[in-house]
C-alpha cells in the first residue's frame, strides 16, 4: 500500500478549534485529497510530509511508517524521502533559478553557487526545459516557469513521492490544462507516485487515478458535485471534454457529436433514453470517455475510407515502452491528448516516435457520454 493514513488533531481552541480526523489507503499512482477550501486538505498533507504533528494515530508510505504516535515514531521531515510543491511554489526570491533548484543538495544553510549547480539540479533543470533560464531570479519568470522550478527543486533531491498543494490554483485556466497535462507526463516517465490536493474538479477530472473525499476535516464517502466522468476514471484512460453541437434523433440511439476544446469533433452513438435522460442538446458542456484499448493508431489516413467514425489528427507526445505493448499519447489540440495502447512491434512499425504525425481512431459505439451535474 502507498498511502496508509489514519490521524487526528486539534487545531486552535475553543469557538475557534477545528478537529482534523483524517483517515484514507490508497495504492493508487495519483491520487488527489478534494473538497472545498478550509476542509483540511492543506493540514493532512504537511501532516504527511512531517510539518504538523497530529496527536494521534498512523502514517506509512509503502509500509514504513513515518508516524505512529503510539509507538513513538515521528520521522523528521527531511529524512521522509518526500519532495513537497507550496501552492505558491516558496521559491527563494534572492537566489537565481539555479540556486533555487540545488537549494538543499549541500550541507548546512549556505546557498548554492550562482554558478556551476549541483549537476542533479542541471539535470532537472533540463529534464524540465528551464536550462536557458537558471539564471533568472523567480520574478523574471510566468508562473508556468516558476512551477516548473519548484517541480524540479523537489526532483532534485530524489523524492520517494510528490506531495503537491493545489499546484495549478494561481494560474490562469489555459496555462492549468497545459500544466496538468506536462504533470501527467511526467508522473508517468518517472513512475514518481503522486498525492496532491485541491478544491478544482478539473484537477480531479484530469488526474486522479482515485479520489479521497475531504469535508469539514474529515474524510468522507459521500462526493461533492463534481462532473461524472470523476467517478467513471478507473475504466477510461481517455476524457475528451466539449461541448455538443449536434444531436440526430433516432427510435432507438441518438448520435451525438461533441465539438473538442481544440476544435476537432466526435460522435457518440447514445441511446435515446440515455440521450434524454442526460439532456443531450446544442451547446451542452459534456464530456466523452474512451478507453485507450478502444483506440487504433495510423500515421495518416492516406486515401483510406473508414468505418469507424472518429479520426483525431495530432501529434505524438509520449510513447512509454513496457515488456510487450507501449503507451502512445497524441496531442490533439488544445490541452486535450489521447492514449492509446499498441504492441511494441507495430509501434516500431509505424514510426511512432515523439513528434511524428498520427491519428487516432475509434468507433462511435465505444464512446461514452456524460454532462456535469
Amino acid at each position: 500500500m502507498k498511502w496508509d493514513v489514519a490521524i487526528r488533531k486539534k487545531m486552535g481552541s475553543g469557538a475557534r478549534s477545528f478537529d482534523l480526523d483524517i483517515s484514507f489507503s490508497s495504492d493508487a499512482s495519483r491520487l488527489v485529497l478534494f473538497g472545498p477550501s478550509g476542509a483540511g486538505k492543506t493540514l493532512t498533507l504537511k501532516a504527511v510530509a512531517g510539518l504538523l504533528r497530529p496527536d494521534e494515530g498512523q502514517i506509512a508510505f509503502e509500509g514504513e511508517p513515518l508516524f505512529d504516535a503510539a509507538a513513538g515514531i515521528d520521522v523528521p521531515a527531511r529524512d521522509r524521502g518526500l519532495g513537497y510543491l507550496f501552492q505558491e511554489y516558496a521559491l527563494f526570491p534572492h537566489l537565481t533559478i539555479r540556486q533555487n533548484v540545488a537549494f538543499g543538495l549541500g550541507k548546512g544553510w549556505r546557498n548554492a553557487r550562482r554558478r556551476g549547480a549541483d549537476p542533479a539540479a542541471e539535470r532537472w533543470l533540463e529534464a524540465l526545459e528551464l536550462g536557458s533560464l537558471g539564471d533568472r531570479f523567480p520574478d523574471q519568470l510566468s508562473g508556468g516557469q516558476r512551477q516548473r522550478a519548484a517541480l524540479a527543486r523537489a526532483l532534485a533531491a530524489k523524492p520517494r513521492a510528490l506531495l503537491l498543494d493545489e499546484p495549478f490554483a494561481a494560474m490562469d485556466v489555459p496555462l492549468r490544462g497545459k500544466l496538468r497535462a506536462q504533470l501527467r507526463d511526467l508522473q508517468a516517465r518517472f513512475a514518481l507516485p503522486i498525492l496532491l490536493i485541491t478544491h478544482d474538479a478539473a484537477d480531479v477530472e484530469a488526474f486522479a487515478d482515485e479520489i479521497v473525499y475531504v469535508e469539514a476535516g474529515r474524510t468522507t464517502t459521500s462526493s461533492f458535485p463534481v462532473q461524472q466522468k470523476v467517478a467513471m476514471k478507473s475504466s477510461a484512460r481517455n476524457q475528451l471534454v466539449g461541448t455538443v453541437s449536434r444531436v440526430t434523433p433516432g427510435a432507438v440511439n441518438d448520435e451525438v457529436e461533441i465539438a473538442l476544446e481544440g476544435g476537432q469533433r466526435i460522435v457518440a452513438v447514445v441511446t435515446r433514453e440515455s440521450s434524454v435522460r442526460l439532456g443531450l442538446a446544442v451547446g451542452v458542456e459534456a464530456f466523452a470517455l474512451v478507453k485507450a484499448s478502444s483506440v487504433i493508431i495510423v500515421p495518416d489516413l492516406g486515401t483510406a475510407r473508414l468505418s469507424a467514425r472518429n479520426q483525431l489528427a495530432g501529434t505524438v507526445a509520449r510513447v512509454q515502452a513496457g515488456a510487450v505493448n507501449a503507451e502512445i499519447v497524441i496531442d490533439v489540440g488544445g490541452a486535450a491528448s489521447i492514449v492509446a495502447i499498441v504492441t511494441q512491434a507495430s509501434a516500431s512499425a509505424l514510426g511512432l516516435a515523439p513528434g511524428s504525425a498520427a491519428v487516432a481512431i475509434f468507433k462511435a459505439s465505444s464512446v461514452v457520454v456524460g454532462v456535469s451535474g
